[in-house]
């Protein structure tokens, strides 16, 4: 592949709302551009894009494909990106590293959640931002309010590039607004270019007017020759949306069937006609911003690394200044290492295309890296400065998975087997918890856990189980207790003797309150320390259910000593025997973590949502409107929120999403608490 020069890079990220047809769009986009000879099908789980077993089987996309194509003269790097919120980190790894983003719409439904969180992303980056609608091939639709979603939802000014002469399933032609002309399709290809036919005449000079009204009102010389003349030239609504496009104050949209190829070469040709190059468009980033330049040290990010059986890593990276050349030496800010990139790619799909050099702003890939992973910056030498600003942004987890293997030896494996995957995929946290004695992975929903866990299986040959977590139960009281006890141990030897007095109390002020109210000298005070640290040890394991016990206080008031036998391990035991029998005198309680939970769906959705929240014990905290999107806002124990991404898709046709985050600790209802405690004691019992 010859090298380009920055200013003929376009690089675009494909987004939207799971099934609006992403992936489509970029076969018909490569068979366009001739890159591909026929264009493959979700459904035959043949397309460019979706390369891997996984996808395949499951006919999703579950990971950022980078597809680049020549296409006069300009190399136009494609990035699609999965649908799916559970996927939501490969938007969040890739979208910030393209100039422009191009957003599906489904003509049957309008704008949904996916892709408006996608626009927000990108208005947030200063991102161009384009839309694609979709499906005009299917019966009974209205466009118009598909359309005008779009703009009222968003809040932007639309500019309309093209729109379909007919919709439904014999569907074959659409209007070129800024051309004036009517394009017909056979075969997933433009076959002519006419006149627009008079029963579209209207609608097409109504379309140009929207547009040129669009274009005028970024400018003001351009708005002042609109309001005197009353149109605009050609040339001058091509500039000038080249211009407003760039700057972000103009939001073209498409329409077409990208099954059939209709109305996919118009988004080609304007892709490489006026979408920003990374020349024309400053890169911001989260808290910072990156102007590319070619005359400057190397700077190279890692965004992306995929995993193919037949290549091993694959390291997609973007160069953000300077040029980096087959077999560069570039050093690592977060290995602090020396890498040597050796052949350098172009990819399209899991296909690779040697290229000698990446210029400014060019998105290509290499192997064999040692010490690499995704978010990783490269800069010419040890000594280079690096940005003091987040490059990604990962979207927070929302479930929590416990991993095991299928034997004891797996087991031992999972954790190093998850920080191997954790180089393709960072969006996902792991980390061992002491207290509940598991393996944690946080991801972005439950599907994200099992693609985890098939990787796992598929690259390591290891099998992983995906068990649900414990929850960390807390234990505390609610009233108050007097213990004594009195540890006496001999053994022909040296006895064991302590005697202590405690008065357990609860204590919302902190977790935990030891006072030393001996008078007298009845213990010594070299004992006093054993016998808080004999309480605080039954602390950490709990007393009525096994879990970690809080918010009470503790005063030793009285106890005796003897004066061979006392010993510090005889006052902790005291202590300890002492804590247990006053914990269960005084009235003792379980607490479960409470999550505040929101969740964003389509307003007919609300009141089903509410329903189920209620039906897991949840608490509603209201409601907030956003567009024709209802905000549902609730407290959940965290035990009822396992398993929720799933059955929240399923009830809104995966048209909803949610956050949640911790909120606090509430008691147990007691036929809850009761269950916990029994089964806590016949645990014991075995």
């Amino acid at each position: 592949m010859v090298a380009y020069a920055t200013e003929n890079l376009r690089n675009v990220c494909i987004a939207g709302h799971g099934t609006s047809g992403k992936t489509t769009l970029m076969e018909s986009i490569l068979f366009h551009a001739e890159a591909v000879n026929r264009q493959g099908t979700v459904e035959d789980a043949n397309t460019v894009s979706d390369f891997t077993e996984e996808e395949r089987n499951r006919g999703i996309s579950i990971s950022a494909s980078i597809n680049s194509v020549d296409y006069k003269k300009n190399l136009l790097t494609f990035i699609d990106t999965p649908g799916y919120f559970d996927f939501a980190g490969e938007v969040a790894s890739t979208l910030p590293f393209c100039e422009s983003v191009l957003l599906t719409v489904k003509g049957s439904t309008g704008l949904d959640v996916g892709t408006e969180n996608a626009f927000n992303t990108a208005k947030k980056l200063g991102k161009s931002a384009a839309f694609f609608v979709t499906e005009i091939d299917r019966d009974n639709l209205d466009l118009d309010s598909a359309y005008n979603s779009i703009g009222k939802d968003l809040e932007i000014t639309l500019a309309p590039i093209t729109f379909p002469a007919d919709i439904g399933q014999s569907a074959d032609s659409i209007i070129d607004i800024f051309k004036g002309k009517l394009v017909k399709y056979s075969n997933g290809k433009r076959v002519s270019v006419e006149e627009i036919p008079s029963q579209y005449a209207e609608k097409a000079a109504e379309l140009k007017e929207k547009l040129m009204e669009a274009v005028a009102e970024t400018d003001e010389a351009l708005m002042e020759k609109y309001f005197e003349n009353g149109e605009l030239t050609d040339e001058e609504v091509n500039k000038g949306l080249a211009v407003a496009f760039s700057q972000g104050s103009i939001y073209p949209v498409f329409f077409g069937a990208a099954n059939k190829g209709v109305g996919v070469d118009c988004v080609l040709n304007a892709v490489a006609d006026w979408f920003p190059s990374p020349l024309n468009k400053t890169a911001k980033f989260f808290g910072g911003e990156i102007k590319m330049k070619k005359e400057a040290p190397v700077r190279a990010f890692i965004f992306k690394v995929n995993s193919i059986p037949q290549f091993g890593e694959v390291y997609v990276f973007k160069v953000l200044q300077g040029e980096i050349k087959e077999g560069a030496d570039v050093y690592n800010t977060d290995s602090s290492s020396f890498e040597k990139f050796g052949q350098l790619f172009a990819l399209k799909g899991k296909d690779r295309t040697v290229i000698n050099s990446l210029s400014t702003g060019q998105i290509g890939a290499t192997v064999k890296l040692k010490y690499s992973k995704t978010g990783d910056l490269f800069t010419s030498g040890k000594n280079d400065p690096v940005f003091d600003f987040k490059l990604i942004e990962w979207p927070e987890a929302i479930v929590r998975g416990a991993f095991l293997g299928s034997s004891k030896e797996d087991t031992d494996k999972v954790a190093t087997a998850l920080r191997k995957v954790q180089v393709e995929d960072a969006s996902f946290k792991v980390f061992a918890d002491p207290e509940l004695k598991q393996l944690f992975v946080d991801g972005l929903g439950e599907l994200h856990l099992e693609v985890i866990a098939k990787k796992i299986k598929n690259q390591l040959g290891i099998d992983v189980k995906i068990v649900e977590p414990r929850i960390p139960y807390r234990e505390t009281i609610r009233g108050k207790a007097e213990s004594r006890y009195r540890h006496k141990k001999q053994s022909g030897g040296a006895g064991e003797f302590a005697e202590v007095n405690i008065i357990l109390e609860p204590n919302q002020q902190s977790e935990f309150e030891f006072v030393d109210a001996i008078v007298g000298g009845v213990i010594s005070n070299r004992f006093i320390p054993a016998v808080e640290k004999g309480i605080r040890e039954i602390l950490t394991e709990g007393v009525v259910a096994g879990c970690k016990f809080i918010n009470c206080k503790v005063t030793l008031n009285d106890g005796k000593e003897h004066p061979v036998d006392s010993k510090e391990i005889a006052f902790k035991k005291a202590a300890a025997m002492a804590f247990k029998d006053a914990v269960k005198r005084a009235k003792p309680i379980i607490l479960e973590p409470i999550y505040d939970v929101s969740v964003k769906v389509p307003e007919e959705f609300a009141g089903s949502v509410m329903g189920d929240i209620s039906s897991r014990r949840g608490k509603p905290q209201g409601m907030d409107s956003e567009g024709k999107y209802t905000i549902v806002k609730a407290q959940v124990p965290l035990k009822e929120i396992h398993g929720y991404s799933t059955q929240i898709r399923s009830m809104t046709n995966g048209r909803g999403t949610y956050t949640m985050s911790f909120s606090h600790y509430d008691p147990v209802p007691g036929e809850i608490q009761k269950k916990i405690m029994d089964e806590y004691e016949a645990s014991r019992e075995q």
